[in-house]
């Protein structure tokens, strides 16, 4: 199953305008929608201008944080929450620092 696969069949539907933001590829997994969360931080901390496109990137970063923690409490393992914070934490403060 893909990412978008797994999005779709959440309990709780992505409003249509919003989902085609969430167009990460692959298998489906917490480090998928991980690096999806960090792809999108890097997009919305990387532009100069904090303009619609960096506020739909921040949208899009957050929405898979949480897809990340309802796979953790659905398919993931001890620590994963931890390990969750830590790194979208490492990569803000990479982005942030940069």
């Amino acid at each position: 199953m893909t990412v978008g696969e797994w999005i779709d069949r959440c309990a709780r539907p992505v409003p249509a305008a919003f989902r085609g933001r969430l167009n990460a590829e692959g298998p489906a997994s917490l480090d998928a929608l991980l690096a999806a969360a960090e792809a999108e931080l890097r997009a919305c901390v990387g532009g100069a201008a904090r303009d619609r496109a960096s506020a739909f990137s921040l949208l899009a970063a957050d929405a898979y944080v949480t897809y990340a923690c309802l796979w953790t409490m659905t398919e993931g393992a001890p620590g994963d929450l931890r390990r969750i914070a830590e790194r979208i934490t490492r990569e803000w403060a990479r982005e942030n620092t940069a």
